[in-house]
């Protein structure tokens, strides 16, 4: 807040003659009997005298804080009518900006406003310089609102382009840009750069313009591009549930499911992935991609297998897991097979279907062909109930048994605990 000199040399006076009676006594008489103990003064007493005044401080109180010297100077300088109160508070709300007190100078220009200045120059430098100090702020709406009553001013009073004009211009354009309202921003742009070039306003950087320019073309991009992302995810989340529909699996989500488990999807190798070519390649026939375990009950242990092309076999996936047979030496037998029993010549695969039938699959068929075997249609006539593979949280279960007893034990022991015997 500018003051006069003689404004500062009044106070500063009147600072020095109270610091000076206060410690000239060596004891000050008080409501007690005889002399109190003396109040010994140093230069951080002074210093702190003087920090407490507009003149000298470092930084303006903070939010709550109280300052009795700041508000009497206030109501002095702020007394008066319209405009020139109104250029007290900008000039004041200028020094809380330089001070970086954005908040505190958003007040102060409103207060300016407040005043009803006649000035429409001046009222246009305090919607300017608010708008500037909200934009700090991130207030980006407060923004938008100045600057339309800016440019308002300029439309209803046939003002002509000036810089003030160029200023709100770029302000409200970064504003435009930070709320992503990328149509509207470019519009402003366009508007001023097409007033600069036509040499309407002198002196303005015009990189500044294209700088934002550039912001707002990359914005724009960055939009369509997840708008494309967001309907190519919806197309193929559609398609995915045809697909599995489709197929005759038995969709079913938990609350729990696995953490980290790779989803079903298309195998991407099966249809072109371009921008433009997705769609017309990509349909439910499409071959999917399932994660699958490989339980083996007789030592509880498992296998997970994370990609599973519909279109290849169990025995394409067993023959990189177990040995051919005992003596095959080129693929070692699993750690926990304590009796050498899990080569591919004498492994059976089960599955359990979502009404309890237990099926046997064949290992040369693909998973897709023991899919579509395990689909079973509703028929309500014969009181049949739609049946298939379940596919729990995106994922599929088989059981791998070596053939003979442990095979005939567990059998047993699943139609037991399936049928409650």
């Amino acid at each position: 807040m500018a003051q006069s000199p003689s404004q500062q040399d009044d106070l500063l006076d009147t600072l020095l003659h109270s610091y000076s009676t206060a410690s000239a006594s060596g004891s000050v008489k008080g409501p007690g009997i005889g002399p109190e103990k003396k109040k010994e003064y140093g230069y951080k007493d002074f210093e702190a005298v003087l920090e407490s005044t507009p003149i000298f401080m470092k930084e303006t109180p903070k939010d709550g804080e109280t300052n009795d010297v700041l508000e009497a100077l206030r109501t002095l300088v702020f007394e008066g009518e319209g405009d020139e109160v109104a250029t007290n508070f900008k000039n004041h709300g200028n020094e809380l900006h330089l001070q970086r007190s954005y908040s505190e100078a958003v007040k102060a220009y409103t207060s300016g406003l407040d005043s009803n200045p006649k000035d429409l120059k001046l009222k246009i430098t305090l919607l300017n310089n608010r708008a500037q100090s909200n934009l700090l702020l991130k207030n980006h709406k407060s923004v938008l609102r100045d600057v339309g009553t800016i440019i308002a001013l300029y439309t209803t009073e046939s003002l002509e382009s000036d810089k003030p004009l160029i200023k709100a211009m770029y302000r409200v354009s970064n504003s435009l840009i930070a709320l992503e309202r990328w149509k509207e921003a470019l519009d402003v742009i366009t508007r001023a750069k097409k007033e600069i070039q036509d040499g309407k306003i002198t002196g303005e950087d015009i990189t500044l313009w294209d700088g934002l320019e550039d912001k707002v073309i990359k914005g724009q991009k960055r939009d369509e591009d997840r708008m494309k992302r967001i309907r190519k995810e919806n197309v193929i989340k559609g398609l995915m549930e045809r697909a599995i529909n489709q197929r005759g699996l038995i969709n079913v989500k938990t609350s729990n499911p696995p953490d980290n488990s790779p989803p079903v999807h298309f195998d991407p190798s099966e249809y072109q992935d371009g921008e433009d070519q997705w769609e017309e390649s990509i349909s439910i026939d499409t071959p999917l991609i399932f994660p699958v375990f490989l339980l083996y009950p007789q030592y509880g242990q498992s296998d997970f297998i994370t990609s599973f092309q519909e279109n290849t076999s169990f025995l394409d996936q067993l023959n990189v897991m177990f040995p051919q047979s005992p003596s095959e030496v080129e693929i070692p037998p699993a750690e926990w097979d304590e009796k050498k029993e899990y080569y591919v010549e004498n492994l059976v695969i089960y599955v359990e279907t979502s009404q309890k039938r237990l099926l046997k699959v064949g290992k040369e068929l693909t998973l897709r062909e023991i899919i579509r075997k395990a689909k079973r249609d509703q028929n309500e006539k014969d009181g049949v109930e739609k049946d298939g593979i379940v596919l729990k949280d995106g994922l599929m279960s088989f059981v791998v048994l070596p053939k003979g007893e442990v095979e005939k034990r567990w059998i047993e022991e699943f139609k037991k605990s399936r049928d409650g015997k």
